[in-house]
């Protein structure tokens, strides 16, 4: 009889992912090797970034402007008292690396607002984001980013005891927006006045909701995008609702509707045909930047920065809404207040007192004058805008940036300088670049 020999024993117990490892189509290298970026922290942020540390997801990105309020402590398991008044996503990212049962996990963080603050390279370097969000607007931005890039994402909700979770994949159709009515259209306006400034102040009110709605929905969320990273089918376009109090599960699944179809919106706006990589930063001035892209073997003579379809454009100077006295602003859209546009001084503008309305006789329907800029060029743009880098003129840090040729064709290029900065600890060896 042939002897063998045991060269090693090893005790089920002294592995955490045992049991989760025993299911049959489980993987656990590819949950480590997984790049899951969670969108919100509050509570189901919260509940989903503990879930996703104790399954050993192995690179984490946690985006999240708000800070620590003592509202938030029964909602959110990462939190304590003594947190209060700190950068959400910083101490969920601490927390998250302390409960993660990997000795080598990666988090990242950025304290910030998603719909401006964050570049869109990273959504490509992910697969798959997890929306934890509280806000329409935000729900919308993360939903055009995804698809631009071709990256799957899962939306989470709850109200009261009621939950929803909602898996959608590009290019496959619809998308978030396709689930939306008109009510919803106009929400995504809230925070802008009619020429895209923002509003003073906005009441976004408090969702009523409990921790176990939180806890729940976020096991879902988890629950799908397990599935999706160990390559089982999860059902796109489908809502899990789930309401507490009646104890009813539901299975929906969302129409494409045809006028998105017909014009080119939501999941019809098409993902990038082709990023490359270019080694420029946000930190550049639009002069270096427009002499680098304007190289042979990138866009060539004639290369154009735009920021069209973006929903960003750079202001110089308006005319007061009352008066029409010029106002310097030099700033990006989307960091101008709509009180801005107005003198702030009433020995400058009669109608000082009424700056917040625009004269009676005034056209309503046309805007006053404004400088603005919406593309770039070496040859047309004024000496003093090429001084200015890519982040004053309102481009984040490793964005996708979209560059017009000579003959009018769109050529797109992610800041890669600005990934190490972006993310300094998630592993980005193999990068998604044109997931197909």
């Amino acid at each position: 009889m042939k002897k063998f020999i045991i060269k090693n024993i090893t005790n089920s117990e002294d592995n955490p992912f045992d049991r989760q490892e025993r299911i049959e189509w489980w993987s656990q290298e590819k949950l480590k090797k997984a790049k899951v970026m969670v969108v919100g922290a509050g509570a189901i942020g919260n509940e989903t970034l503990k879930n996703l540390a104790l399954l050993g997801i192995g690179n984490i990105f946690i985006v999240d402007f708000d800070t620590v309020s003592t509202s938030n402590l029964s909602r959110t398991v990462l939190f304590r008292k003594s947190d209060k008044g700190k950068k959400k996503a910083e101490v969920a990212a601490q927390r998250t690396r302390e409960m993660s049962l990997l000795d080598d996990v990666n988090v990242d963080w950025l304290h910030g607002d998603i719909v401006w603050d964050l570049g869109s390279g990273v959504y490509q370097d992910m697969d798959i984001v997890l929306g934890c969000l509280d806000n329409i607007e935000t729900r919308f931005h993360v939903n055009r980013q995804c698809w631009q890039v071709n990256t799957p994402w899962i939306d989470a909700g709850i109200l009261e005891l009621g939950v929803r979770v909602n898996f959608f994949q590009p290019p496959q159709p619809p998308c978030y927006q396709c689930t939306q009515g008109a009510a919803q259209l106009q929400a995504v306006r809230k925070r802008y006045s009619c020429d895209n400034f923002k509003k003073e102040l906005l009441n976004e009110g408090k969702m009523p909701t409990v921790q176990v709605a939180s806890a729940l929905v976020s096991s879902l969320q988890v629950q799908e995008a397990v599935k999706y990273l160990c390559g089982q089918e999860v059902m796109a376009g489908q809502q899990v609702y789930y309401q507490g109090k009646l104890n009813d599960f539901d299975l929906m699944t969302a129409a494409v509707k045809s006028e998105c179809r017909t014009a080119q919106e939501c999941c019809y706006i098409g993902i990038y045909p082709q990023v490359k990589a270019l080694p420029a930063s946000s930190e550049m001035t639009l002069l270096d930047f427009l002499h680098l892209v304007s190289q042979e073997h990138y866009a060539g003579a004639g290369a154009k920065l735009s920021l069209k379809g973006e929903q960003r454009f750079f202001v110089e100077s308006v005319n007061c809404k009352n008066c029409q006295k010029n106002i310097p602003l030099m700033r990006p859209s989307f960091r101008i207040y709509e009180q801005e546009t107005y003198c702030q001084n009433p020995e400058d503008c009669p109608d000082f007192a009424h700056k917040k309305t625009l004269k009676k006789e005034a056209n309503q329907d046309k805007l006053p004058p404004r400088v603005i800029y919406e593309e770039f060029s070496l040859q047309d743009t004024p000496p003093h805008l090429l001084r200015l880098t890519l982040q004053e003129l309102g481009i984040p840090e490793y964005h996708i940036v979209s560059i017009k040729d000579g003959q009018g064709d769109y050529q797109y290029y992610a800041l890669s300088n600005d990934q190490p900065k972006v993310l300094p600890n998630l592993s980005y060896s193999e990068t998604n670049m044109n997931k197909k």
